[in-house]
C-alpha cells in the first residue's frame, strides 16, 4: 500500500507531546511491513534534521494557497527518514519558520514578545492547521495519478481537516483514497474548534452547508468535519467506548454526544511501545546508567538505577553531579533523605505534563496524607506544564523536603531514569485516551497506579499494575496501600515485574499492533470504499 501520514509532530523531527512517538512507530513500521510511506509535516524553527538524510530545501517553491481571503505562499522540501526508508515531505511557511516549539510559545518567544505566554497555545493555530492541510491538497496536484495514496492517515485534530480539502481541491487525484483520522485527545482544550461559523468559513474557506454538519453548539469541529469523508479512530477501544458515550459529554467538551447523536462509528486501535527505543537491557537504547532486564526477573541494575537517582536528590549535590546529563535543563525543589533509605522504603513516582487533565490537582490533594499515613514512601516527580502547578508542586517539596523531590523541566535522561527508579508510578489522570507512560514504566520494571479511565483501563488490576474506579483522593490512597501489600511480599512483586514487562513485549509491540490491527484495518477499510 502507498500511505500518507499527516501530523504535526515526529519523534526525531519536532516533538511535543504523545503523537511524536505513534507517528515516529507507524511510520516506521508500516515501512518495514513493505509499504511506501510519505510522511507530511510543518517545517518548524524547532526541527531537526540530524536524522534526516538527502534533505533538499524548497524543491516546489511559492505555490499559492487561498486562505484567510489572501493569497499565501508555501514551498515544499523533502528529505528521508528512518533508515531512508521514510520519505518527509515539509510544508514551508513563516507561520511555522517562526515557532520555536510545536504548539505553545517557548520561554524564548516570551522574551521576544511578553504576550507570547511561555507555555500558551500558539494565537493562530487555527490558521496554521488549515494552511497545513490545504498546502498538502495543493501539493498532490503536482503528482500524477500513479502516485496517489492508498491510505492517507491524519492524526489528531490539527490535521481533521485535511479530507475535506482533498475532496475539494484534487477529487480526482484521491478517487480511491481511503482517508482516516485518528483521535488522539478529544478532551476540553484539544478540539482545535472553530468558535462559530463566520471563524470557521473566513480561515477554512469551506461552504455553510458542510460547516453546518459539523455544529457542536456554535462551534465547528474538525472531527466532525472528518466524518463526511473520512474513517474515524482512536488511540483505544476503551477510549473509543467512552467517545460513543453520550454520558461523556463534559469530558469531551460535548463531542460524545454529538458522535452518538450522528452515529458516526468510532474503531478504537490501542498504541503499541517501540520497545527497540527503550530496552533496559541496552544502556545506549535506554539512557540508563545500568543495563537489566525485568523480562527476565534480573533486577540488580534496577536497583542500582535507585540508587544513581537518589544520589541525585542529596541536598547538597557535587559538582559533578551538578553536571550529570540528567540534570540539563533541571531545576531540582527539595531533597530526598538518604539515611531513612532502607529495605521497607517504597518509591512513588509521577512523570509528565504538569497539567490538570493529568490529575496533577489530585495528586496535591492526596500528598499530605499519604506522606502522614505511608511513612515509608518517597515521591518522586519530574516534569513541567502548568505554571500554577509548577508553584504548588515548589511550595510542597519545600515543605516536605526529605520525603519529596521535584524535578522542574525535562530532558529524555530523566525521564527515563525516574521511570526506572522507582517502584510505582502514579497515573491520576482525570481522562487518558490511550497513554504510554503506562507502558514505558512497565517495561522498566515499574508498575502502575492508575485511575480506570480511556487507554489506562489495558492495565490489568493486581496483574499489570493496580486500578482506582473513583478518581478521588481516598481512593488513590487506597490503591496505593494495595500496591504496596504486594510490594511489601518481595517474590509475588518480583513475579508481577517480570510478568509484566514480557505481557508489554508481547502484546503492546507495535510490529503487532500494526500488523494485528492496524494493516487489517486498511486493508478492510479499501475493500469496502
Amino acid at each position: 500500500m502507498k500511505i500518507w501520514l499527516l501530523s504535526m509532530e515526529c519523534a526525531g523531527i519536532a516533538e511535543a507531546g504523545g503523537v511524536k512517538d505513534v507517528t515516529y512507530a507507524l511510520a516506521k513500521g508500516f515501512a518495514k511491513s513493505g509499504n511506501k510511506v510519505t510522511l507530511f509535516m510543518p517545517f518548524y524553527g524547532c526541527t531537526r534534521t540530524d536524522k534526516l538524510n538527502s534533505l533538499c530545501r524548497n524543491v516546489i517553491r511559492d505555490v499559492p494557497v487561498n486562505i484567510c481571503g489572501k493569497k499565501e505562499y508555501v514551498s515544499f522540501s523533502k528529505a528521508l527518514f528512518c533508515k531512508d526508508s521514510v520519505e518527509v515531505v515539509f510544508v514551508e511557511h513563516k507561520s511555522f519558520a517562526e515557532k520555536d516549539a510545536v504548539y505553545v510559545y517557548t520561554q524564548k518567544e516570551e522574551k521576544e514578545n511578553p504576550l507570547h505566554k511561555r507555555g500558551k497555545g500558539h494565537e493562530d493555530y487555527l490558521f496554521i492547521d488549515a494552511l497545513f492541510s490545504k498546502a498538502i491538497a495543493l501539493y498532490s496536484k503536482s503528482l500524477s495519478k500513479d502516485f496517489a495514496p492508498d491510505i492517507v492517515h491524519c492524526h489528531d485534530a490539527s490535521t481533521a481537516i485535511f479530507p475535506c480539502y482533498a475532496k475539494i481541491e484534487n477529487q480526482n487525484f484521491f478517487e480511491k483514497s481511503r482517508h482516516i483520522v485518528t483521535i488522539h485527545n478529544a478532551g476540553p482544550a484539544y478540539h482545535h474548534e472553530f468558535k462559530d461559523m463566520d471563524q470557521a468559513a473566513y480561515i477554512t474557506g469551506l461552504d455553510s452547508a458542510l460547516l453546518r454538519t459539523a455544529l457542536n453548539g456554535n462551534r465547528v469541529e474538525p472531527f466532525l468535519l472528518a466524518a463526511n469523508n473520512a474513517l474515524i479512530t482512536t488511540v483505544s477501544t476503551y477510549y473509543a467506548e467512552e467517545l460513543s458515550n453520550p454520558g461523556n459529554y463534559e469530558l469531551t467538551d460535548g463531542l460524545s454526544l454529538q458522535f452518538y447523536q450522528k452515529a458516526i462509528p468510532i474503531t478504537g486501535i490501542t498504541n503499541g511501545i517501540d520497545y527497540s527505543l527503550y530496552r533496559p537491557e541496552k544502556k545506549k537504547v535506554s539512557l540508563l546508567p545500568h543495563s537489566y532486564s525485568p523480562r527476565k526477573g534480573l533486577l540488580r541494575g534496577k536497583k542500582k538505577n535507585r540508587n544513581y537517582f537518589l544520589s541525585l536528590c542529596k541536598k547538597v549535590l557535587s559538582e559533578k553531579k551538578q553536571k550529570s546529563i540528567y540534570l540539563e535543563g533541571i531545576k531540582r525543589y527539595g531533597s530526598i533523605d538518604l539515611d531513612s533509605i532502607n529495605k521497607k522504603t517504597v518509591c512513588f513516582m509521577y512523570h509528565g505534563r504538569l497539567v490538570s487533565q493529568k490529575g496533577l490537582p489530585l495528586l496535591l490533594e492526596a500528598l499530605p496524607v499519604l506522606l502522614k499515613e505511608i511513612p515509608q514512601a518517597k515521591f518522586f516527580i519530574v516534569g513541567q506544564g502548568e505554571p500554577s502547578i509548577e508553584e504548588e508542586l515548589k511550595r510542597v517539596a519545600k515543605k516536605y523536603d526529605g520525603q519529596l523531590v521535584f524535578f522542574n523541566g525535562y530532558n529524555a535522561p530523566i525521564s527515563r531514569l525516574v521511570a526506572s527508579a522507582a517502584d510505582f508510578a502514579l497515573i491520576p489522570s482525570f481522562f487518558e485516551p490511550c497513554c504510554l507512560e503506562d507502558l514505558i514504566c512497565q517495561v522498566f520494571g515499574t508498575i502502575p497506579v492508575a485511575h480506570s479511565t480511556g487507554g489506562l483501563k489495558k492495565i490489568l488490576d493486581e496483574k499489570s499494575g493496580f486500578l482506582f474506579m473513583h478518581n478521588d483522593s481516598e481512593s488513590l490512597i487506597r490503591s496505593m496501600k494495595r500496591a504496596i501489600e504486594f510490594f511489601e511480599d518481595k517474590k509475588r512483586f518480583k513475579n508481577m515485574i517480570s510478568w509484566t514487562a514480557e505481557y508489554v513485549y508481547n502484546i503492546y509491540s507495535w510490529d503487532y499492533v500494526i500488523k494485528k490491527n492496524y494493516l487489517k484495518f486498511f486493508k478492510k477499510s479499501l475493500l469496502s470504499y
